[in-house]
């Protein structure tokens, strides 16, 4: 019989496949429902599992939250949705239906509205940002520069005249013959 060199760790493990299949139907059922319980019965993973995988492998703790993000997204479009449009409620008279009325949610319309206050304003100061142009930048920069210059210029000029002066005092200096000895 010829024996191999094959390392039996290289084979695939088929429970790790199996183990990743339901913690993407677990994510995936996640980021619909936000329900843990639910996205774990669902997958068929025991809630320990879950919190210990999510512990023990950072792909997948980092991938839980983003998928809950993405539950608690969808439930609050849908709640302003309801809040936008309203809920229809069926009228019954003697036990009979006579009709329907449209529900509008105010109170988490303001929920929403509240929640939203900071994102909406710092959205506006973006907006604003962009909108303003970019000459008044320019102009201001301009100006500051020209002030620069002038400071600039009137700093030279009174350094010659201080040299000028000072060779006036001591004319000597100014052509290097040396004094002494």
């Amino acid at each position: 019989m010829a024996e191999t060199n094959e390392d039996p760790n290289n084979y695939p493990d088929p429970r790790a496949d199996h183990k990743a299949a339901k913690r993407q139907a677990f994510l995936e059922h996640l980021a619909i429902t936000s329900s843990i319980k639910e996205s774990a019965a669902v997958a068929g993973i025991a809630n320990g599992t879950l919190y210990f995988w999510r512990e023990r492998i950072p792909d997948f703790g980092a991938a839980w939250l983003k998928a809950l993000a993405a539950g608690y997204e969808l439930l609050e479009m849908e709640m302003l949705e309801r809040a936008r449009q309203g809920v229809e409620r069926k009228i019954y008279y003697h036990g009979k239906h006579v009709g329907t009325v449209r529900d509008y949610d105010h109170k988490t319309a303001l929920q929403l509205l509240r929640l939203h206050k900071e994102t909406v304003a710092l959205v506006r100061a973006a907006q604003a940002e962009v909108a303003a142009e970019a000459e008044p930048v320019r102009d201001t920069l301009d100006e500051k520069l020209k002030k620069i210059n002038v400071r600039l210029r009137a700093f030279q000029a009174e350094k010659r005249r201080k040299k000028a002066a000072a060779r006036m005092l001591d004319p000597d200096k100014s052509n290097g013959a040396v004094h002494g000895s």
